[in-house]
């Protein structure tokens, strides 16, 4: 069985140099070698594990490091090997990717301390190398395919854990697919029931939605006679997310969305203006995310048309996002500085609530609502975006666009009118800031904002004073 595992990952790697092919040998011979003789809970050999953590990221054609630190990511924690000799054969970048997914020994750490202590190095490690999340991503996923050996009493907490706080981080780190994989065997544990009957109902739904999806296209492409469209897709949400959606009393439409591929951004507009010319655009549903940012590695035009009796989503995008789509950060791991795409990825959030969290559970209770809760896009008077958590206010958006200004706040207009800083921001506001030359900002202000930035540059000028 590992020769057949190992020869799935061998397959699966064809993207690689032939110097990197070698490493990863080398890598899958130490791992099989430091976990010799242990088995899993499911009563194959350990080495199987760590080598399934490399075939899922390998899907994603993850780099090499990635590779070779998800094949050694339980030697430290699980073997006599120490830290020191995998940096020894595999480098400072893989020891210190190695560290970040190992567990602090527990020793007489509580249970709920020892878990967020765990989460706070795992974020923290993350904030200057992403792959560290990519990598315990993919390991959680494993884990959740193997779940049904354990108790019942395992399987929930654990189900739980993965859609509350790795399903949103597989989401930061763009790996939708593992994402969609992580939630739906999150629900089938949590609602087995509930779960079968929403998946069959989803399932009816999406061969509709196949068939309005091949009538907007063949549509689209008798009116594109420059061949515009390299690609076309229908992409449904993930499954506990439809289900979520759908007892909020969203539409069904509002789970599928036709993502067009088009070479250049130039090209997404050509598409656009076809797309208008031939559909009925939605009012006030259409969004240029190619033009304002909102996602480091997501540049889109999203627009809703009217079919017949369709409300359709379209989602149009260039290769580049299609890209990212398909293989989430490890589309830029070899252009860009990996802390810089840590650090566009996940925010400055980090930092920010490590700063004023007393402790290891404060960290994670704040963490989970900043960093996964959902966002609102609030702009300057010139336009520059500002990404906020839902319910910030005037104040959380001064702290985020610059400290020393906010601190010094009067008042502030909300689309051009005067409101009070107190004053929950909507997505799409255009904020304005105006300030005297002394410092305005008083302990009365924590009260009311949401962002960890915020507390933390109050909870010093309140100090100062």
């Amino acid at each position: 069985m590992i020769d057949q595992v190992k020869e799935m990952l061998k397959q699966r790697c064809k993207y690689l140099s032939n110097v990197e092919i070698l490493q990863l040998h080398e890598a899958m011979e130490f791992a099989e070698k430091a976990h010799s003789g242990q088995k899993r809970a499911t009563g194959e050999p350990y080495i199987i594990h760590p080598l399934e953590v490399s075939l899922i990221l390998a899907e994603y054609k993850a780099d090499i490091i990635s590779l070779i630190c998800a094949l050694l990511h339980d030697v430290v924690e699980d073997t006599v090997i120490p830290l020191s000799e995998i940096e020894q054969h595999f480098g400072t970048q893989v020891a210190f990717i190695v560290d970040g997914l190992t567990k602090f020994e527990k020793g007489t750490i509580e249970k709920e301390e020892y878990g967020a202590v765990n989460t706070e190095k795992l974020l923290s490690t993350a904030m200057i190398d992403i792959r560290v999340a990519a990598i315990k991503l993919a390991d959680r996923l494993h884990n959740m395919r193997t779940l049904a050996i354990k108790r019942i009493e395992k399987k929930i907490p654990y189900a739980n854990e993965t859609l509350l706080f790795f399903s949103p981080l597989a989401e930061k780190v763009g790996l939708y697919r593992l994402q969609e994989e992580l939630e739906d065997l999150a629900f089938s544990y949590l609602n087995s029931s509930r779960y079968k009957q929403f998946k069959k109902f989803m399932e009816g739904h999406t061969e509709r939605n196949s068939t309005t999806f091949h009538k907007f296209i063949e549509k689209f492409q008798s009116s594109d006679p420059h061949n515009v469209i390299i690609h076309k897709e229908c992409r449904k949400l993930p499954l506990f997310k439809s289900y979520n959606l759908i007892s909020e009393g969203h539409h069904i439409s509002d789970l599928f969305t036709i993502h067009v591929t088009t070479k250049t951004a130039l090209n997404c507009y050509t598409a656009l203006g076809i797309i208008h010319s031939i559909f009925e655009p939605v009012p006030d549903q259409f969004m240029d995310e190619i033009a304002i940012e909102k996602h480091p590695f997501l540049k889109h035009l999203k627009t809703k048309v009217k079919m017949n009796n369709d409300i359709i989503h379209v989602i149009i995008q260039d290769e580049r996002t299609q890209s990212f789509y398909e293989n989430g950060i490890f589309v830029n791991i070899h252009e860009t500085d990996m802390q810089f795409l840590s650090e566009k990825l996940l925010g400055n959030s980090i930092h920010s609530v490590k700063s004023i969290a007393n402790n290891s559970i404060a960290f994670c209770e704040l963490i989970s609502f900043e960093l996964f809760q959902k966002e609102i896009t609030v702009f300057t008077p010139k336009m520059d975006v500002i990404t906020l958590p839902v319910n910030s206010n005037i104040i959380d958006f001064a702290y985020a666009i610059n400290p020393s200004l906010a601190s010094k706040m009067t008042f502030a207009k909300v689309n051009g009118e005067v409101q009070s800083l107190q004053t929950t921001l909507q997505d799409m506001d255009i904020v304005e800031i105006h300030t005297k030359n002394k410092i305005t900002a008083n302990a009365k202000w924590l009260l009311h904002v949401q962002t960890s930035k915020a507390v933390k540059e109050i909870m010093e000028v309140v100090d100062e004073c």
